[in-house]
């Protein structure tokens, strides 16, 4: 069977809404099939295995159907039917009715979950609503998470906004008034001018209890000494903290932060076999929050960003200073960024193999207690050493804060202006004027709060936080009546703000909506300028990969710390998708082609990144945490396929897998996935005896003509790629001796060679408008908050053909998805 004839089949059916007739089904190539090797077994009245096939009909798309039609498939592909002593079809035969039957299924599937060509009404997912949040209370929710409790929301292609997924339950109501309250308090804390203050520490620097006694014994707790870096397992010395200031900072606000320290020890006698650090690096020294609340401030909390990190002199006692933010209740800690790996397990690394550096008197010690004490004393482990910290803050104090200005509209509360604020506040969280009906009820709020004896400032807060428990708020704008395909100006405004920055529409956008000029093409085009040339763009290019890409997965399946330790002590995994967010903001800055994802060869990496990939000599060492623009040598990388956050989250994160590799760029590069394997097939063929690689296991496993229908599409574009570890570092063999060679050549369906990765992104590059239109599709869904269904396909086109002249410029291209009437259709 040609595929232009399997194309027209699935395509009739998928146009069918009539029931087939008994002569409609015998013209049917799979009804045949099931006609010649099924039925009889499978019959009305003698069902065998309690399974009918001759009532089957293809035209239905219920869920009975796709589970009857999935079975089918899932035998015929494992060879399990029809039984060995009934007549067998032959291959041909066999892989045809696979193909077309799934063909009917995915047009099942289709059909059943599709939208219509509209976007259903949705809530906020997590990601919105803490944006939202933030934005309209003016809070900065760098350590504040005020959804950390909610339920994940469902992903869909791994999409977090698509609409039909989106369920609200109990318990995420119960959160959402949780939520309201943490946040209305936190923006209206303050009652009055907060007074700048300053705290010293010096000489009582007591660390997590495993470190105590040493330190004791070494220096009498003089020095707060930091030795591994802060992702380790059982960390030891990964977060100084300050155990005399155990509330934190008594307000929200910025502090500035002096440490007088020094880094020691780069200068280490001890070998790579006894301390984990690249010592060719110098030291750098960061600072993370602690939340006091929690009482661990020695372990990894929740949220932990970095705020700040300087590079500390070798063995020059110097001051440095930060400026950072702090919340209320949150402390500094300071961790070594690079430290090393397992320090632990480095005190008895040293006795076994530096103890002659030791003292004869220490020499004898057993156990891990023994060991500690004698290297932390006498022993040259790399640290960085903190002699005194000072903090004052907050310092530069607005007042009244931002957040007051915006909900009361000074430092104190007026209620004789209570209605007018509650009016302003709900059209705000709402994205549109608030209706008179929904002022008068959120104001009974007010009103019966003040009459059960609260203050009118309690009162209001109260009001506000229903408000923020309000469909109207929660809920994306509903779509408006019947007459109108269109969205609203404001539903418009509300879809083009959460598309290009994750949150809600700026002053700018609310003013066009008010004034009815947003269905423009002209406005619309200069907002998507305006708005992708923002710093709140940032937020859709971060949210857009996690979802195109599967971002969000990364560190899911966490590398093995043995085999990847520069994955843990240089925190690669934020660098990695900070690499490809930069990739895709430059795209967009320069308005260059979207083709770049595949063929560009450079990238934007940090020291720790060009290390990953040979080229630290593009990376100056006095600017390591900074991103440099850099220009590969080495043609195996280059684009997305070459980038470590891609290798790694199509890795299992102990091995590397050419099928899982393959399967992902079919669905995120090709936009073609194949269906799911069956159910109770093998991940490999149990006759493997005799393969020596992983191309031979595929080979072996891919022999079954059913299995080669989607092998030979899966594991060539893997086979490119297992030409990097599972965290993207080169290599040329699986084993450390090089006996296992790795071959990266590989055969695409329709003929055309390669030979690794470079040649594979230009045979991706011959199927262009395939990546064009996956990248299209997945904006789209990113942007409409659905999936793009076949019935979208000619809009698609239609966008693509404004661009195509110029070779898909990125920034065009949004432009052109903005502007459509798919963008703006309810």
């Amino acid at each position: 069977m040609t595929s232009t004839t399997l194309i027209s089949l699935v395509l009739l059916l998928a146009m069918s809404c009539c029931e087939w007739s008994a002569s409609a089904k015998a013209a049917d190539p799979a009804f045949g099939f099931l006609e010649n090797y099924c039925i009889e077994c499978h019959t009305v009245d003698d069902p065998g295995g309690q399974r009918e096939f001759e009532t089957l009909d293809f035209a239905k798309t219920h869920l009975d159907a796709q589970i009857q039609l999935q079975e089918i498939i899932d035998q015929l592909t494992l060879g399990s039917m029809p039984p060995e002593d009934a007549d067998q079809p032959s291959d041909s035969e066999r892989v045809s009715a696979i193909e077309h039957l799934t063909g009917v299924l995915e047009s099942m599937r289709a059909e059943t979950s599709s939208t219509g060509g509209q976007t259903v009404l949705r809530r906020l997912s997590r990601r919105e609503y803490r944006n939202t949040v933030g934005d309209l209370l003016a809070i900065d929710m760098s350590m504040f998470d005020p959804t950390i409790e909610f339920p994940a929301d469902n992903l869909s292609q791994h999409f977090d906004n698509i609409g039909d997924t989106l369920v609200t339950s109990g318990h995420l109501l119960e959160k959402y008034l949780d939520a309201a309250d943490r946040c209305i308090e936190k923006a209206l804390a303050l009652s009055e001018r907060p007074k700048t203050q300053t705290w010293s520490f010096r000489d009582d620097f007591v660390q997590q209890p495993e470190l105590n006694r040493a330190h004791r014994l070494a220096f009498n707790y003089k020095h707060l000494v930091l030795y591994d870096h802060p992702l380790n397992d059982k960390p030891e010395g990964a977060y100084g903290h300050l155990h005399r200031f155990d509330d934190g900072v008594p307000v929200d606000g910025m502090y500035e932060v002096k440490v007088l320290a020094e880094a020691l020890h780069r200068d280490t006698p001890y070998n790579k076999r006894t301390i984990f650090i690249d010592l060719d690096e110098p030291f750098r020294m960061g600072i993370r929050p602690g939340d006091t609340s929690l009482g661990d401030l020695v372990h990894t909390q929740p949220i932990q960003p970095k705020l700040a990190e300087a590079v500390i002199d070798d063995n020059e006692l110097k001051w440095y200073t930060f400026r950072i933010p702090l919340d209320r209740g949150f402390a500094p800690r300071f961790t070594f960024e690079n430290g090393q790996h397992d320090v632990r397990g480095a005190y008895a690394r040293v006795f076994r193999n530096h103890v002659d550096t030791l003292p004869a008197s220490v020499r004898g010690g057993k156990g891990i207690v023994a060991h500690r004490n004698a290297v932390i004393k006498h022993g040259q482990l790399p640290q960085i050493r903190i002699h005194e910290v000072q903090i004052r803050g907050p310092v530069d104090v607005q007042w009244p804060t931002q957040s007051q200005q915006r909900l009361v509209g000074g430092s104190s509360f007026d209620p004789e202006k209570a209605s007018e604020r509650v009016r302003q506040f709900a059209s705000r969280a709402y994205r549109r004027p608030a209706t008179a009906d929904e002022v008068a009820g959120l104001m009974t709020v007010y009103q019966s709060r003040v009459a059960s004896g609260h203050t009118p400032f309690q009162a209001y807060k109260d009001t506000l936080k229903a408000a923020l428990c309000s469909p109207a708020f929660l809920y994306l704008s509903p779509p408006p009546s019947a007459e109108s395909s269109k969205l609203s100006q404001h539903g418009l405004a509300e879809r083009l703000s959460y598309f290009l920055t994750s949150s809600m529409p700026d002053g700018r956008l609310r003013q066009l909506a008010d004034e009815g000029q947003l269905h423009n093409p002209a406005t619309l085009r200069e907002e998507t300028k305006r708005l992708l040339g923002s710093r709140d763009s940032d937020a859709f290019v971060a949210d857009f990969l996690d979802s195109w890409l599967n971002l969000r997965a990364l560190g899911s399946m966490p590398p093995d710390p043995k085999a990847s330790r520069e994955y843990y002590a240089a925190g690669l995994e934020p660098e990695m998708k900070q690499e490809t967010q930069r990739f895709l903001r430059d795209l967009i800055d320069r308005n260059a082609s979207v083709l770049l994802f595949l063929s560009g060869n450079y990238s934007f990496v940090n020291r720790d990144l060009a290390k990953l990939y040979g080229i630290e000599d593009q990376v100056p060492v006095d600017a390591a945490a900074d991103f440099h623009r850099v220009v590969f040598r080495d043609h195996r990388r280059g684009g997305l396929l070459g980038q470590a956050s891609v290798l790694t989250v199509s890795a299992n994160g102990i091995e590397t897998s050419p099928v899982i590799r393959g399967v992902w760029l079919l669905e995120n590069v090709l936009g073609t996935p194949t269906p799911p394997p069956p159910d109770d097939v093998p991940s490999l063929d149990p006759d493997v005896r005799g393969a020596k690689s992983i191309r031979d296991q595929l080979d072996r496993h891919s022999e079954s003509a059913a299995c080669n229908v989607c092998h030979r599409k899966i594991d060539p574009l893997g086979f490119a790629l297992e030409g990097f570890d599972p965290i993207g570092r080169v290599r040329q063999s699986y084993d450390a001796r090089g006996k296992q060679k790795i071959d990266t050549s590989g055969v695409l369906p329709g003929g055309e060679t390669f030979a690794g990765p470079a040649e594979l992104r230009q045979r991706l590059l011959e199927r262009k408008e395939f990546f064009v239109r996956t990248v299209t599709n997945r904006l789209l869904s990113h942007g409409l908050g659905r999936r793009i269904e076949p019935t979208d396909r000619a809009a698609v086109d239609a966008i693509l053909d404004q661009v195509k002249a110029d070779d898909y410029p990125m920034a065009d291209l949004i432009a052109a998805i903005v502007v459509s009437d798919l963008f703006q259709q309810r």
